[in-house]
């Protein structure tokens, strides 16, 4: 088996190699199920390697497997869309696609994966089973995973666990610090809506000729968070923010229609269903009540991330052997529940699995900018560690059944 030393050290002599194909990705970024040039980047990446198991999985996702095709089956997952943002960082790498930025850290995941590719396939006799590597799209829209299972990524081989990683640079941690999820219900399940609101435009100096959608869409804002507090118990987790709205052009118009989208997170299923069919019943009433007409739209979501805590359990226990007991974090119950969502829950409710937290926030950057920021800056020193442990967590739970 390898050992546990080895593998740290053969991901930082990639250091620069993975710097290499970050700034390259980051760079070039691309969106949602789109990403032709990044999937043809990472494909030929791993041509050189040696893999010659390449599949193109769904509209956009690729696998490769690596190992002795011997006892389980290990997934480790990386995605790779960028976010609709324009990039402020002022770094040198800075993006060259216009409104569009990798502001999540999915170039960082690539690379990683990438790394990770390489270390197995050097080990590639000395795995005790087989490691199944997953380069999704889409999941910044909630797309990606759900496309890639409807279309064989948990099949042939099918695995019996799964591993994500996502980076966070948010937090005042020493670069390179890995953590990992708390175990249970451990993300909250997302569903994106859009409620489009049709009334009749006309001259702002004549709103008595016109009917006016921004009147109830104010109405109905107000409404859907006044549920929250009227309908649910105090102890729900839930979340409804609108983040977008489209439909005003200038001062003086009243517009024919207009439109908000945005996000409801919850933990609970049945309070998840309870806002979206609330969400349907007050924007079609209050709109009506305004002489207008309102249609409400679920285009893509996910369920809540089931983290395995057997899986926890066994990578608190041996991520120290491999990268160092003051780089891995213990684990703890979060005192505030994770309103974030992530569209590999799909799998974590096929399979047990669980996600690797790794922090990247740049010391020498002040502020600090948070994922999702156009001038967010992350360190590159963090990516051995994320690379390291993508191996060392596939390989020890390989090797422990």
């Amino acid at each position: 088996m390898l050992l546990e030393e080895t593998i740290l050290k053969e991901a930082q002599a990639l250091f620069n190699e993975m710097v290499t194909n970050r700034h390259h990705l980051h760079k070039h970024p691309e969106t949602g199920m789109d990403l032709e040039q990044t999937v043809a980047f990472v494909s030929e990446k791993l041509s050189e390697m040696g893999y010659d198991n390449i599949k193109h999985v769904g509209q956009a996702g690729l696998t490769v497997t690596v190992g002795t095709g011997e006892g389980k089956v290990m997934l480790l997952r990386g995605d790779m869309d960028a976010l609709p943002i324009q990039e402020e960082s002022g770094v040198d790498y800075a993006s060259q696609v216009p409104g569009k930025m990798h502001a999540c850290g999915h170039d960082m995941h690539t690379t990683m994966m990438l790394a990770a590719a390489k270390i197995l396939k050097k080990y590639e006799q000395e795995i005790p089973g087989t490691v199944k590597l997953m380069f999704q799209p889409g999941e910044e829209i909630m797309k990606g995973s759900k496309d890639m299972i409807d279309h064989g990524v948990l099949e042939n081989p099918r695995p019996d666990a799964a591993v994500m990683l996502h980076v966070f640079p948010g937090n005042p941690v020493d670069v390179g610090t890995v953590g990992v999820m708390n175990p249970g219900k451990a993300m909250a399940s997302v569903d994106w809506f859009t409620i489009t609101i049709k009334g009749r435009g006309g001259h702002g100096s004549m709103p008595y000729l016109a009917i006016d959608p921004l009147v109830p869409m104010a109405a109905i804002q107000n409404a859907l968070h006044t549920f929250q507090s009227r309908e649910l118990p105090p102890n729900a987790v839930v979340s409804v923010t609108i983040g977008d709205i489209k439909g005003c052009e200038t001062a003086n118009v009243i517009p024919d229609e207009i439109s908000m989208s945005g996000t409801i997170r919850a933990y609970d299923e049945e309070q998840r269903a309870l806002i979206k069919s609330r969400m349907v019943e007050l924007s079609e009433h209050i709109a009506q009540a305004y002489r207008c007409e309102a249609e409400v739209t679920f285009p893509a979501g996910a369920p809540y991330f089931e983290s395995n805590p057997e899986l926890v359990q066994h990578i608190a226990d041996v991520l120290p052997h491999y990268l160092g007991k003051e780089k891995v974090l213990p684990v703890m119950m979060p005192t505030i529940p994770t309103m974030g969502s992530e569209d590999f829950a799909y799998i974590s409710h096929e399979v047990p699995s669980t996600s690797l937290m790794l922090m990247t926030r740049d010391s020498r950057v002040h502020p600090a900018y948070n994922l999702h920021h156009p001038k967010l800056v992350m360190d590159d020193e963090a990516m051995p560690y994320g690379a390291a442990a993508y191996v060392a967590v596939a390989l020890s739970w390989l090797e422990a059944n």
